[in-house]
């Protein structure tokens, strides 16, 4: 997940620059060992606040060592825990919520969509990809009609469907 073929064929800098910004308040839902965390973190600086999720304890493990390393023990909050479930994460504090081919990795969408839509800040957004090839025989696969069903409870700001995968940027509904 995180090495440097990746970081060559899809440098996760390039991917959130748009997004995340100085001061910033980002949720990293399915974070993984930090390939997207890390770098939100210096984006947003010392006045900002990244909380990263993933279910899996490795992860969350590799990113805690990544934060004490990096000295941003003050920016980023990790926390095992399913995005279905983000409790460490306060009612409608996060400017942007970022969902990188995670909906696509579990059973509960709807909790998932859920909890993205309780953390966001009213004027917040949220970047959200499935993947779709490989996937249609997969009980966590999003097929389309759900995918739609999806992006309608939100504002699209922005949307591919792809070959390899779906994305959408998406405001909450106003």
């Amino acid at each position: 997940m995180d090495n440097f073929v990746r970081r060559w064929v899809a440098p996760p800098r390039k991917k959130i620059a748009k997004f995340a910004k100085s001061g910033s308040v980002i949720a990293d839902i399915g974070c993984g060992p930090g390939y997207f965390t890390i770098p939100m973190a210096e984006f947003v600086g010392s006045s900002g606040k990244i909380y990263a999720a993933d279910a899996d304890p490795k992860s969350i493990k590799t990113l805690k060592e990544k934060t004490s390393e990096r000295g941003f023990q003050n920016v980023i909050e990790s926390d095992v825990t399913s995005a279905a479930n983000m409790r460490f994460i306060p009612d409608q504090c996060v400017d942007f919520a970022f969902s990188n081919g995670v909906l696509c990795c579990m059973v509960d969408h709807d909790g998932a969509v859920s909890e993205i839509k309780r953390i966001l800040k009213p004027s917040g957004f949220c970047y959200l990809s499935v993947a779709t090839l490989f996937r249609k025989n997969d009980i966590r696969a999003v097929p389309k009609s759900e995918w739609e069903k999806i992006l309608e409870g939100f504002d699209v700001l922005e949307a591919h469907d792809g070959v390899l995968n779906r994305w959408a940027t998406v405001r909450l509904k106003t």
